[in-house]
């Protein structure tokens, strides 16, 4: 299977990035994108071979979005229940499929237990290639 090009949104510091990274699925992180400029000095320092771009997502151009030829988009907005909603429209509107899910940090060591969202989208046409591991009840689509 070929590698999937993967674009981050609202980066942060890298932790979607992370996460990829240590999930064993091979992928590269051809751009990250973020605004705030004291995470995106955390973020060079942490992944210093991924094109990051200090702008807001609302500024990029479609000739910029495909010229990363992406396949995959990870991100970690600030509004989750805002994003979800206007997302979630977004990708059925544009014939994706995708799973959401809520995990506990807790179930993976990590001491802090507020759940978080996880939502994984591919183009219909395509099966999702993975499962999330201890994944709770989320409606899925």
């Amino acid at each position: 299977m070929e590698p999937l090009r993967v674009l981050e949104l609202y980066s942060g510091i890298g932790g979607m990035h992370q996460a990829l990274r240590e999930s064993c699925i091979p992928a590269q992180v051809v751009a990250a994108i973020d605004v705030n400029t004291v995470a995106n000095e955390v973020y060079k320092y942490n992944f210093p071979h991924t094109q990051l771009l200090a702008k807001t997502i609302e500024g990029i151009t479609l000739e910029e979005f495909d010229k990363l030829s992406f396949n995959m988009i990870l991100m970690s907005p600030p509004c989750q229940p805002f994003t979800r909603d206007l997302l979630i429209q977004t990708l059925e509107n544009c014939g994706f499929q995708y799973q959401e899910f809520l995990l506990s940090p807790t179930s993976f060591g990590i001491p802090n237990s507020r759940l978080r969202y996880f939502l994984i989208a591919k183009l219909q046409s395509e099966p999702l290639p993975f499962q999330a591991p201890g994944a709770d009840g989320v409606p899925q689509n």
